[in-house]
């Protein structure tokens, strides 16, 4: 038995969702509120007998280890670890090599963070520590975040680790060095930057962020992607705020390492930062775990606060997709900060009250971004109100789920332009007639692609054939394109062989080298074998144009597939329940169903696309 096996032999399903959710016994299963999604009646089943959980209303369901990596939010090796320890089963070295690998990069982190603490308070963080103190943060306040200083010199770090027995290898790994184009020499990423450590949930350094002294570009510099950092998921300061924000219920979002340092210092625990980016629906989802309201307090500017307001608004609307919610179940929030006050630093530095009631009274994402688009549009023409439905009506659109909220936004345009709300409702943007629109001449090649793809998705394991099908492909272009590479690195390929490897993927194509000989030697030798067997299947390969409609052809077969076992599981669960509960489970298949229908309409569309001649990937 592997040790996966052994785990959820060990462990009853029921035992660890009870940490989670009050269950009670219907039939032969469990019932209780599902943790994913709000609900008042119970529509979430564990069923001992099979080691299984399905909910009816959100449609998601699994084992006891899709159960901890969705609700901890945890990648596969660290829900895992983290059962084989209270399942008392040791995991090999193997498990692997992903789990050894990133104990590594945390290791390197950690050495990393104590040199540069220590750089801080030597003579060469003399600049660093007066830009501190002109900035009113005191040594007390570079401790909180374990601030630092990388030296301006090529290699300080590098040889720090070196002595420490850290190899270039694993250096390169966390992001802390880069190869050099001519000669692949390693050097330090950061030099002559004040640095700040970024940790996860858990405390351990994931990553870092360092910010120039002086007038160079990048201000701010960020560690690249690795195994353990991303910098679309992470929040500056979550290890600290995560407790404040759930036991308050509101998170504060600012975009700056000194905004949010700032408000920790001044007492505003429940604040963590972005990055300097914009919100993405993994930040947001993040904090819609821990609270039931998210304030955006990113931009002093008027327009750069709408546009926040945007990409929040977006970002929710893929986070309550994904979970099945309506958009009443998180209140997201734009706090109005004044545009002569300041970033949240300096407001909250000159005015703590001020800030405090800033973000008591923040309004409505979706009502700050509708006055603000009807306060920005030249209405001495004619085409102000085309201008204002063309900006407003698809982002209603996108919170279809929410009936009410829709028609009462709906109306709400209506009165500002006049326009009947009757023919906004027509007007709203329809996925069925856009996929119409688009059928069109085809290809043998693009028909090869989609034959292919089904093909190997009927045999044997559906979605290990398509896995696999997807890396051969990847691995015959390797120059993945920039929109393919954001949709892979969204995906979530249940072979963890095949996951290493499309993660590899992905960090390679950052560099200048596009051979696979030169991919393979850079991978583990455990690696390299798999690697050689995709790379010879027998493939199909579309033409430069239709690349990234391959791809998503591939990972919208593995979704199909996916929804497919998800159906298979509510069958078999609606079996082992109570007669009372049936009934009403069996109304929670219709979302499953029309997902299932709205998949395969996109599935039609890609398979379409990727047999035109001439397509655009």
């Amino acid at each position: 038995m592997d040790a996966v096996a052994e785990v959820k032999d060990r462990l009853a399903i029921e035992d660890v969702v009870g940490r989670y959710v009050e269950l009670r016994r219907s039939g032969a299963s469990l019932k209780g509120l599902c943790p994913f999604h709000q609900e008042k009646t119970p529509s979430f089943y564990v069923t001992p007998a099979r080691g299984t959980y399905h909910c009816f209303g959100c449609g998601k369901g699994g084992d006891v280890l899709s159960f901890v990596m969705e609700i901890e939010r945890l990648p596969f090796p660290e829900a895992l670890q983290r059962l084989a320890g209270q399942a008392g089963v040791a995991l090999p070295e193997r498990t692997g090599g992903q789990v050894s690998l990133n104990k590594q990069i945390y290791d390197a982190n950690d050495a990393a963070v104590g040199f540069f603490k220590e750089n801080l308070f030597g003579p060469q963080g003399d600049r660093a520590r007066n830009y501190l103190l002109q900035r009113g943060f005191e040594p007390d306040a570079w401790a909180l975040f374990e601030l630092g200083y990388a030296p301006d010199t090529r290699e300080a770090l590098i040889q720090h680790l070196r002595s420490k027995g850290i190899e270039d290898r694993l250096i390169l790994a966390a992001g802390l060095g880069m190869q050099d184009t001519v000669g692949g020499r390693a050097r330090d990423r950061f030099r002559g930057r004040l640095m700040f450590p970024i940790k996860d949930r858990a405390g351990r350094i994931c990553g870092f962020g360092g910010r120039v002294l002086g007038d160079e570009q990048p201000k701010y510099l960020n560690s690249p992607q690795t195994d353990v950092f991303d910098k679309s998921a992470v929040l500056f300061g979550i290890h600290r705020a995560q407790s404040p924000i759930r036991e308050g219920g509101r998170a504060v979002l600012v975009e700056g390492y000194l905004d949010a340092l700032r408000a920790h210092v001044a007492g505003f625990d429940n604040v963590v930062a972005s990055l300097g980016t914009a919100v993405t629906p993994q930040q947001l989802g993040t904090l819609s775990r821990l609270a039931s309201t998210v304030v955006l307090a990113l931009d002093p500017d008027a327009a750069g606060q709408a546009a926040a307001a945007r990409a929040g608004l977006n970002a929710l609307a893929e986070v309550l997709q994904n979970r099945g919610n309506s958009a009443a179940q998180l209140d997201l929030r734009v706090a109005r900060l004044p545009e002569n006050g300041g970033d949240p630093d300096e407001l909250i530095r000159d005015n703590r009250s001020s800030w405090s009631r800033l973000i008591d009274h923040a309004i409505p994402a979706f009502e700050y971004y509708f006055e603000q688009t009807m306060a920005g549009l030249d209405r001495s023409g004619d085409g102000w109100r085309q201008q204002a439905i063309d900006r407003l009506l698809p982002l209603i659109q996108q919170f279809s789920s929410s009936a009410g909220w829709q028609a009462l936004w709906l109306q709400r345009l209506s009165q500002e332009t006049g326009v009947d709300p009757r023919a906004l409702q027509r007007s709203l943007p329809s996925p069925t007639t856009r996929a119409q629109r688009k059928r069109e001449r085809s290809s043998d090649q693009g028909k090869d692609v989609v034959n292919d793809t089904t093909a190997r998705a009927l045999g044997g394991d559906p979605g290990r054939a398509i896995e696999q099908s997807l890396l051969a492909l990847l691995f015959k272009i390797v120059v993945v394109p920039e929109h393919a590479a954001s949709v892979l690195v969204a995906s979530d390929l249940q072979d963890g062989t095949h996951r290493a490897l499309l993660e590899a993927l992905l960090k390679w194509r950052s560099t200048d080298n596009y051979d696979f000989d030169m991919f393979r030697r850079n991978l583990p030798s455990d690696l390299q074998n798999r690697a050689d067997e995709l790379h010879e299947l027998d493939v199909p390969l579309p033409s430069d144009g239709v690349v990234s409609v391959a791809i998503s052809l591939h990972l919208a077969r593995l979704k199909y597939f996916r929804l497919q076992a998800q159906l298979t599981r509510a069958s078999q669960t609606l079996q082992d329940l109570a007669p009372d509960d049936r009934a009403t489970a069996v109304a929670g298949l219709a979302p499953l169903m029309q997902q299932r229908q709205e998949l395969e309409q996109a599935l039609n569309t890609l398979s379409q696309r990727a047999m035109q001649s001439g397509s655009t990937g």
